[in-house]
């Protein structure tokens, strides 16, 4: 290493950027920090730094080089994406979905922002909204799994069981073997009061995923509303075994 290049921030930030790569986020720190002593406004140390402080007790430094890189330039969307995930971290949906929004502001062509943005809505129980977010994503990118299940998430909440139900079953296509969505198209038909064959679905979604306590507390449900409760304790305490057994593993 020539002294030439020990005296560029871009030659520490590229390194640093090399071992963000490789996971090595706390060695890639060193540089970046390397980086900012030469250049105080460095914005792509300033960003990855930002970026790489994820803990708790970090956050406010995160945010500390996030808003000094808003400072510089104001129009980068990495360092408001970046720091809608730091606002997430620490619970505050207001400030993450604002972020987001000038994320997107700035640049409406990525998916996962919008997916980003409609998940908070989602939680705030925004539903319409959250829906609205996932169609620009899914026009974007249209085989998300991830971004459809939530919207038919959505479209559930809403007794819109016809386009969730579209949205499950375009997953299906995708992944025949995706349980939750054949699990919620049970609930759906459980909802209608066509509990039997509600629980065929359940079944079904369970011989794929045996461990899935969400699909056997829901079986037990509705075969508890059909009057079967010796069945319906075996599924509440199959599903205690099994919450049991992940308790035990942490």
């Amino acid at each position: 290493m020539s002294n030439d290049s020990e005296k560029n921030p871009d030659y520490w930030v590229n390194m640093g950027f090399s071992l963000t790569l490789e996971g090595k986020d706390e060695q890639a720190k060193k540089y970046y920090k390397k980086a900012l002593e030469l250049d105080p406004d460095n914005i792509a140390a300033l960003i990855n730094l930002g970026k790489g402080a994820r803990q708790p007790g970090e956050l406010e430094e995160s945010k500390k080089h996030l808003f000094r890189a808003i400072e510089i330039d104001p129009n980068i969307v990495e360092t408001w994406i970046n720091l809608g995930v730091v606002y997430g971290l620490e619970k505050n949906l207001e400030e993450e979905v604002s972020c987001y929004s000038k994320a997107l502001e700035l640049d409406p062509s990525r998916a996962e922002t919008w997916h980003n943005r409609g998940r908070i809505l989602k939680e705030k129980k925004m539903y319409n909204f959250a829906i609205a977010d996932y169609n620009e994503s899914l026009r974007l990118r249209p085989n998300h799994i991830g971004t459809l299940y939530d919207k038919a998430f959505a479209h559930f909440s809403l007794a819109e069981y016809v386009e969730a139900n579209k949205c499950y079953d375009r997953i299906l296509e995708l992944d025949p073997n995706h349980s939750d969505s054949i699990s919620d198209k049970g609930a759906i038909l459980c909802n209608k009061g066509k509990y039997k064959e509600g629980i065929r679905f359940f079944d079904l979604a369970l011989r794929i995923d045996k461990q899935n306590v969400r699909i056997l507390r829901n079986k037990a449900k509705v075969v508890r509303i059909l009057g079967d409760n010796e069945n319906a304790d075996k599924c509440d305490e199959e599903a205690d075994t099994i919450e049991s057994n992940h308790q035990d593993k942490k």
